[in-house]
């Protein structure tokens, strides 16, 4: 379900129902940190991405962020695409480590019940909730907005989008969220006039450097990377030189790469997108 300023109050409520699912899951992701805990937020998770054979891709779809594929043996790999702009590829890092995880949370951490939802809608809230509360939940994005210099909306949201690197929708729901409890009505009427708002990359990268922002962060990074998998099935090779289906995943992985290798000299002539 695309969010609107339409059903973003019914976003809020459903937020608050899955929030003590949230916080567990989050809870036991934080133990996988420790050792990475000195790092940004979005190299922790890009860490555990890699943990779990991380392929990065560029697939020209911008409604496309990422994916949990299954291979032959039963391996879950993570899938991002790197078409996407970086600070929606952080968001998206933490949205599929949700998916990669649920069910490890639940044998390890509530063997006497908890439902994993089938209903994709719901569940894909919970790992978009997931996401903005790794990203914001040891932050104030609240006070940050209220303390810039500027009192122009889209400026204030372009700075909090270059300072927490995550998308302008995750930005606004956040701080819609934070103006409910705190009753802020003129910023939740504020944050639904500018909600649906498309603006294409070009338009963004304009704010940006008015604004003295790296606009590195609403540009795609075009990375073609399967490193860790093709490591991983060339060891299981050769461990099991007999086992087909390993040799059948490398032929594919590798047909991946060369496809994709060439895709950001292709994309200089795509025309622009859109970042919400």
């Amino acid at each position: 379900m695309r969010i609107t300023s339409e059903n973003l109050d019914q976003t809020i409520r459903t937020n608050e129902q899955i929030a003590n699912q949230i916080v567990d899951h989050i809870h036991f992701i934080e133990k996988r940190l420790i050792k990475w805990q000195s790092l940004p937020i979005e190299e922790q998770a890009f860490e555990i991405l890699k943990e779990h054979n991380l392929i990065e891709v560029p697939i020209p779809d911008e409604n496309w962020g990422g994916a949990i594929r299954k291979f032959t043996n039963n391996k879950m790999i993570p899938i991002i695409n790197t078409y996407q702009p970086r600070l929606y590829q952080y968001f998206i890092y933490w949205h599929e480590i949700y998916h990669l995880t649920e069910r490890e949370e639940m044998q390890t951490m509530h063997k006497d019940g908890y439902e994993i939802t089938t209903e994709f809608d719901l569940n894909e809230r919970k790992a978009d909730y997931f996401a903005s509360q790794m990203i914001f939940g040891r932050t104030d994005l609240y006070d940050f907005f209220h303390s810039l210099n500027t009192n122009d909306f889209i400026e204030r949201i372009a700075h909090c989008m270059k300072s927490f690197k995550a998308p302008y929708k995750a930005i606004l729901i956040e701080l819609y969220q934070i103006a409910n409890k705190n009753n802020h009505i003129q910023l939740q009427n504020e944050i639904k006039k500018h909600f649906d708002l498309r603006l294409k990359p070009t338009e963004w990268e304009i704010i940006f450097q008015e604004n003295g922002l790296d606009d590195s962060l609403i540009k795609p990074s075009f990375v073609t990377n399967m490193n860790a998998i093709i490591k991983t099935i060339q060891e299981e090779i050769t461990k099991h030189p007999d086992v087909q289906f390993y040799k059948e995943n490398l032929n594919l992985i590798k047909e991946w790469e060369l496809k994709y290798k060439n895709v950001h000299r292709e994309a200089k002539g795509a025309g622009d997108g859109q970042l919400s």
